[in-house]
């Protein structure tokens, strides 16, 4: 009898270590933050833009569009609108264009057009596109100075550049907040 007992005692804490240790093992991975992939490509005029260059200056989304998807659109004509405000303070947006070679000249045209201020690059072979595992479009990746996916979306509702401002401003409220930490740390020396 008392055999059973412990064995029962036993099956109990070794299911109770084993279902805490994947709880454990959950919640790490759930703070776990991805690095945005680096990357290169050629703007409008055939300059190469590259992410980590963008990311000195500050926190950048990227978009990842084609001029047949009016969702797309619809999205980077909202963010448009106060971009050039938050330009000022170092964030960047960045659209990634991921129409085929064929479709250079309607892009040049299309953004000319639409008359965004933003840097456009061309993806032409989709390789951006697979190095963030995109799955459709719009998808939108709002990257942290320190090169962190902060944020990622994919389609475009009225209303979700809302959201995506609200994140630049916590981006920029924390990185304000460290700021002000360093110079307490560093006059208190």
């Amino acid at each position: 009898m008392r055999s059973k007992f412990v064995r029962s005692l036993f099956s109990k804490v070794l299911f109770t270590f084993f279902i805490t240790c994947l709880l454990v093992s959950y919640a790490q991975g759930a703070k776990k933050i991805l690095k945005a992939p680096n990357f290169s490509a050629p703007n409008l005029n055939g300059k190469k833009v590259e992410l980590n260059t963008l990311l000195q200056e500050g926190p950048v989304l990227i978009s990842f569009w084609a001029t047949h998807c009016k969702p797309c659109i619809k999205e980077l004509n909202k963010l448009q609108k106060l971009y050039p405000d938050y330009k000022k303070k170092g964030f960047e947006i960045l659209a990634v264009d991921v129409d085929g070679p064929r479709s250079v000249s309607r892009v040049k045209s299309k953004v000319k057009g639409l008359k965004w201020k933003f840097p456009v690059v061309f993806d032409t072979n989709r390789d951006i596109y697979r190095k963030y595992h995109v799955l459709g479009i719009p998808h939108t990746v709002l990257i942290d100075r320190g090169g962190n996916i902060r944020y990622t979306h994919t389609t475009y509702r009225s209303g979700d550049e809302k959201i995506i401002w609200k994140k630049v401003d916590q981006l920029f409220d924390e990185q304000k907040e460290a700021s002000e930490e360093k110079e307490g740390k560093d006059s208190e020396k």
